[in-house]
């Protein structure tokens, strides 16, 4: 079983019950779809290869060009069953981990995105907050020893990941307004923060989270990093004076 850490996280890993299920999920793909690994969980595989250290990890977000109803219903034979999402292009799926789940980390999940875009670099550069984002692996070949030789990623994104430092991707950062919190996590296992440009890019998007999403990361935030009091001491350290864990007060600052 994978370590599970303090902040109820998965640790990133290929191996044991966790390879068992991608490869069932490997063989669920159909004739002429093509699935690919993006975000944290292709991003967490480059990095496990470059320092042979794991990131925290909760899900597997994979982005289908192809027949995603094909794609579920091999998944659904296989024991998976739906998340909270269920819309035409965006599905969860999850399987259990252990007999008797009780938390997520309990669970495999699978947070399926169907793309109309079929250029695979397009869909990163439209999509990645920060370049160290910028990864996609086909589904195929992510339990390979050797990933790099299959590795799709946008321009610099590497380069950024070796050197621990968060850069924007201009083109898809505006995606999730939420990102500047992303940028908190980061920051808290090492990573540089970004420049007071992009900074500021960042927490202008911020108040446009919608309630519900707003407690979400704030409270995700304060698990990964350790606390609110950690939480403040990071966005200190990005010279940011509002008070970016009050939803009253970004509401108020987006008004000015």
């Amino acid at each position: 079983m994978p370590t599970i850490l303090k902040n109820n996280s998965r640790l990133f890993t290929r191996e044991g019950k966790t390879a068992e299920i991608l490869k069932e999920v490997i063989a669920s793909v159909p004739t002429k779809t093509k699935v690919y690994v993006v975000g944290g969980a292709a991003r967490n595989a480059v990095y496990h290869d470059l320092f042979k250290k794991p990131l925290p990890q909760r899900d597997y977000d994979l982005l289908l060009i192809g027949d995603l109803d094909k794609f579920i219903k091999n998944l659904r034979s296989h024991k998976f069953f739906y998340g909270k999402i269920r819309r035409k292009d965006d599905i969860v799926l999850k399987k259990k981990l252990v007999s008797n789940p009780k938390a997520v980390t309990d669970y495999i999940v699978l947070d399926i995105h169907r793309s109309h875009e079929s250029n695979i670099l397009k869909n990163l550069k439209l999509s990645s907050a920060f370049t160290i984002n910028g990864f996609a692996i086909p589904l195929r070949q992510y339990l390979s020893k050797n990933i790099k030789k299959f590795l799709i990623a946008l321009p610099g994104a590497e380069k950024d990941l070796k050197s621990h430092r968060l850069k924007l991707n201009i083109t898809g950062y505006d995606k999730h307004p939420g990102n500047l919190y992303s940028c908190l996590r980061f920051m808290s296992i090492g990573f540089t923060p970004p420049d007071k440009k992009e900074i500021k890019l960042l927490l202008n998007q911020l108040p446009k989270l919608e309630d519900w999403r707003f407690e979400r990361n704030v409270e995700k935030v304060f698990r990964y990093v350790g606390g609110e009091k950690k939480a403040r001491r990071l966005v200190k350290r990005l010279g940011i004076k509002i008070d970016v864990f009050s939803f009253k007060k970004l509401k108020e600052f987006a008004k000015k």
